[in-house]
């Protein structure tokens, strides 16, 4: 009796350790392979316009698919064009200040100011000369004949004043400051540009990259603040596959160690996978256990790279990796 209750025992304890074993997805097949168990990682983005505006219009729809670079949502662009084309102008009038100011004052500008000085001074000793002449007649001109024309001797003599200071700067030629204003205005335009020109460019948005639309928040014609997700995309590529591992065997996985990946869809096809990953940080079964001794299993989380040509794995299916003996 004694033996038979012993054997009994013995058979639940290695029921146990079994089950044991495959909850925390570590089992050995009968040629001594290692098996663990996990799933299709599912790694997702939610893209997201830099700048704000109507949303023009949405390429895609939940379940289908994208390859890394292409459009997936525009906005009206109308308002950022319009913008850019201003800060374009206001460069090329920068860039054409400057370079009248490097190719300094040309003959002809200074032959006319001469001119105007020339000028201004003729009729500043006209002016001048007929004042003289008005004070000397005395009684017989009028005080408001004088002082209309003693007034035209002033006006006349700042016209002479202002000609012989614009010759002036003409013949000193640029100031070295006024240079360094104009090149930093067209510095600061070409920012203005460049600026424009990325906020134009963020008004189409592209799939970072391959990916499957989980789902589709807004609709065209809606107004779209910056930084609001359009999509929520899982990322196909690479493809990764998250299994966990229980320390007995630890040291029968390494980084860049060949695996075959399998699924219940498809049992008898492999996947070709390679090992990425392995924490170096033990942590409790991530899942939703029965036992209290299952929720004290510590294990080791696994990441592995899938090759997927034919697009046959799905996002969150669960999978069988066999390590090999």
């Amino acid at each position: 009796m004694a033996k038979i209750i012993l054997a009994a025992a013995a058979v639940v304890v290695c029921l146990a350790a079994a089950a044991v074993a495959v909850y925390t997805g570590v089992f050995k097949t009968e040629e001594g392979a290692l098996k663990i168990y996990g799933s299709v990682d599912m790694r997702t983005v939610s893209p997201a316009f830099e700048e704000g505006g109507r949303l023009a219009s949405v390429a895609l729809e939940e379940g289908g698919t994208v390859k890394k670079g292409e459009v997936i949502a525009q906005l009206d662009d109308t308002r950022y064009r319009i913008a850019l084309d201003a800060a374009r102008a206001a460069q090329t009038v920068a860039q054409k200040n400057l370079d009248l100011l490097l190719a300094g004052s040309r003959t002809e500008q200074i032959d006319a100011a001469r001119a105007r000085v020339a000028a201004s001074e003729a009729a500043l000793q006209l002016s001048r000369r007929t004042c003289e002449r008005e004070k000397k007649l005395g009684t017989a001109t009028s005080p408001l004949r004088i002082d209309q024309v003693c007034s035209q001797q002033k006006v006349d003599l700042a016209q002479r004043n202002a000609a012989q200071k614009e010759l002036d700067l003409l013949l000193a030629g640029t100031r070295a400051e006024e240079l360094e204003v104009a090149r930093a205005r067209l510095a600061s335009a070409r920012v203005q540009t460049a600026d424009a020109e990325r906020m134009l460019k963020n008004c189409t948005l592209t799939a970072p990259a391959d990916a499957v639309v989980r789902e589709r928040f807004l609709e065209a014609g809606s107004m779209v603040s910056a930084a609001t997700p359009v999509f929520e995309l899982a990322l196909t590529d690479p493809l990764w596959v998250r299994a966990y591992i229980d320390e007995v065997n630890l040291g029968r996985i390494r980084t860049g160690q060949k695996v075959a990946v399998f699924t219940d869809s498809a049992p008898g096809k492999a996947f070709e996978g390679t090992v990425g990953f392995i924490s170096t940080v033990a942590e409790f079964t991530p899942k939703t256990v029965q036992t209290e001794e299952l929720r004290t299993s510590l294990v080791y989380e696994v990441r592995i790279t899938v090759a997927d040509p034919d697009g046959a794995l799905r996002l969150g299916m669960p999978v069988t990796v066999s390590l090999g003996k």
